[in-house]
């Protein structure tokens, strides 16, 4: 479970207005949900990386992996049309080298060593890709798959770094064509909104079309992976005014029925490379379309 804190009301109320002039709601820190990405690996299939038999002795088996800017569907390594359904976009290949890299008795390391050690790098790798190091606050994520127990066994070491679109549960959807640079290109289109409020409860993601409470306007880096994880003080010290002033710039005016509220990682995922805050502009009620740029407008339907 994901750790959450927040900061008193009395607190919530003078910050708020620190940056919204009079506004009514509160500005509340929560720990971001567990975001830590699929640790499932795809099985070995035929292909032309080299493989061993234990004996010192090349054998006539190889995988084929996906290349960077290739595509890969589910389970299967091999590349796939990126203009046919697949679920990643791979961004960075890879192989274990060192200690992580040796045998293990025949077994991969454990997912979780496998993610602090390669996992951030995976997300520099998607921040690149996607066109915006705010990828947090859309529905784009970074994903990682390596060798599975059969291919790691026959002596492959190969692990690759991609892209995805999440679903609200935070699982890959089947999509058809390319999403490199897509948040350069037009942020808004992959935007998370949320049906819950942030500051309350973990949001859950839907369509910016659909009734949502929240919209996620960006991030703030709070340090780096291989650092203590800020304490929950030190989170909201970090995220309190790049946040109001984010909610500022993206609604347009100072107003009294949006809010700024923020998330952050625990220390999980803060270890695998989720080192940011997202901030999101809170809604006093539902609206089914955006409050980007409303400026002094009324609230949109």
């Amino acid at each position: 479970m994901s750790r959450s804190g927040r900061i008193t009301l009395a607190a919530s109320a003078v910050a708020a207005a620190l940056v919204l002039a009079g506004c009514a709601e509160t500005t509340i820190g929560l720990a971001e949900p567990d975001r830590m990405r699929s640790a499932e690996t795809p099985k070995a299939t035929p292909g032309d990386v080299p493989a061993s038999d234990g004996s010192g002795n090349d054998t006539a088996q190889r995988t084929i992996v996906a290349d960077v800017g290739e595509c890969l569907d589910g389970d299967n390594p091999g590349p796939v049309e990126c203009s046919d359904e697949h679920t990643v976009e791979v961004t960075k290949k890879g192989t274990f080298g060192g200690d992580l890299g040796a045998t293990l008795e025949g077994r991969p390391p454990e997912a979780s060593t496998v993610f602090r050690t390669v996992f951030p790098q995976c997300r520099e790798a998607a921040a690149d890709y996607l066109g915006s190091a705010s990828f947090d606050a859309s529905t784009l994520g970074a994903w990682l798959v390596w060798a599975d127990a059969e291919d790691w066994k026959a002596g492959h070491r190969w692990y690759r770094c991609g892209v995805v679109q999440l679903d609200g549960q935070g699982a890959p959807v089947e999509r058809t064509g390319s999403i490199r640079h897509a948040l350069a290109d037009d942020f808004d289109r992959y935007r998370v909104c949320s049906a819950t409020r942030p500051s309350a409860e973990l949001p859950e993601t839907v369509p910016c079309s659909e009734p949502h409470l929240a919209e996620a306007v960006g991030v703030v880096n709070a340090g780096k992976a291989d650092k203590a994880i800020p304490s929950e003080r030190e989170f909201n010290d970090k995220a309190r005014t790049p946040c109001g002033t984010k909610v500022h710039r993206f609604v347009g005016a100072d107003r009294r029925d949006v809010a700024p509220s923020w998330r952050w990682p625990d220390k999980t995922n803060w270890r695998i490379g989720f080192t940011n805050i997202t901030c999101y502009a809170e809604l006093n009620q539902a609206t089914t379309g955006s409050v980007r740029g409303i400026g002094s407008s009324p609230m949109p339907n």
